[in-house]
């Protein structure tokens, strides 16, 4: 027993079964008699406004921990100590078990080029996940990586290089081109079609190191962030059920939910704060880009067996 508060419930149960009197009790505890006798005030309507407001949040969002739901409370005109918020989530019981620390990897010069700015380095990959029926749901997220800004998130039963050449030429004419386009060594990404349309477009392509994804870490933070808060709390029924929950999840994502990395601002705060900045505008869409469907056919290339296609790593 070391808090008042176990004292007084000790003292509170050998009391009431006629074992002492209080007096006693107080003095075989070290309790003082004042605080044995102590009532505690009512709560105060703010305090009350501010509880009900962290519990609503912690089950809006039930993977945001306390420092998160601490830095979402001014935009609903509330503010408190951060270990009010802890307090408050843990009397509740809505504290949240994180993952498993990872060995760090040691760093690999000329692995990855550095994001410089805006637009400057694109980091694409590709999620699955399965309807409620047991059919194959495939999303392609893309995300800029100096902003963290999700672009957007596609969601297909079939996704080879046609419908990433789709997605990107989308985001292109939405939010420019960007320089580079960091992804894996998947099958949709070297495809001849997608390349042939990255280099009309003027886009070079970063390859990441095969079994190497923490070099794609943006893209890979996000992924886990969006298995964790969207995809396992979601029963799809269909792909289009999927698409709308996707969009949904990256409009809150871009607008609502603040980063960690970048001081507990949302991603569309922080993007719009350097635009500001740039003394030049982003670099536009190549004017009379190739539509996906207007790309040649290309064969599909073979290779013997037991070899692989992969392309080297690109470093600057």
């Amino acid at each position: 027993m070391v808090s008042s508060a176990q004292k007084r419930r000790a003292a509170g149960s050998v009391v009431s079964a006629g074992r002492c009197s209080g007096r006693q009790a107080c003095r075989y505890l070290g309790l003082g008699r004042s605080t044995w006798h102590y009532t505690p005030l009512p709560a105060q309507p703010r305090a009350m406004q501010l509880e009900r407001a962290i519990v609503k949040l912690s089950h809006a969002h039930p993977r945001y921990g306390y420092r998160r739901v601490h830095a979402v409370l001014p935009r609903q005109g509330l503010s408190c100590a951060l270990r009010t918020v802890q307090r408050v989530r843990r009397r509740a019981g809505l504290q949240i078990v994180g993952p498993a620390p990872r060995p760090k990897c040691p760093p690999r010069p000329g692995a990855k080029i550095k994001s410089d700015g805006v637009n400057d380095v694109w980091c694409v990959d590709v999620v699955f996940d399965t309807t409620q029926r047991g059919a194959t749901v495939k999303f392609l997220t893309l995300l800029d990586e100096y902003s963290h800004y999700n672009l957007d998130i596609v969601a297909s039963g079939r996704m080879g290089s046609r419908e990433v050449v789709a997605a990107l030429q989308a985001a292109v004419d939405v939010h420019g081109a960007p320089r580079h386009l960091r992804c894996d060594n998947g099958g949709e990404f070297i495809a001849q079609h997608l390349q042939a349309w990255l280099r009309t477009a003027g886009i070079t392509t970063r390859f990441i190191e095969p079994a190497s994804p923490w070099q794609n870490g943006v893209n890979e933070s996000f992924n886990g962030r969006f298995r964790d808060e969207c995809l396992n709390r979601e029963i799809l029924a269909s792909v289009l059920e999927a698409q709308c929950v996707a969009r949904n999840f990256r409009d809150d994502y871009n607008t609502s939910r603040p980063h960690s990395s970048i001081r507990y601002r949302t991603p569309a705060e922080y993007r719009a704060e350097l635009l500001a900045k740039l003394q030049t505008p982003v670099r536009p869409a190549k004017p009379g880009l190739p539509s996906v469907w207007s790309l040649p056919s290309f064969p599909t290339p073979t290779t013997p067996s037991g070899v692989t296609n992969n392309p080297p790593s690109l470093s600057s």
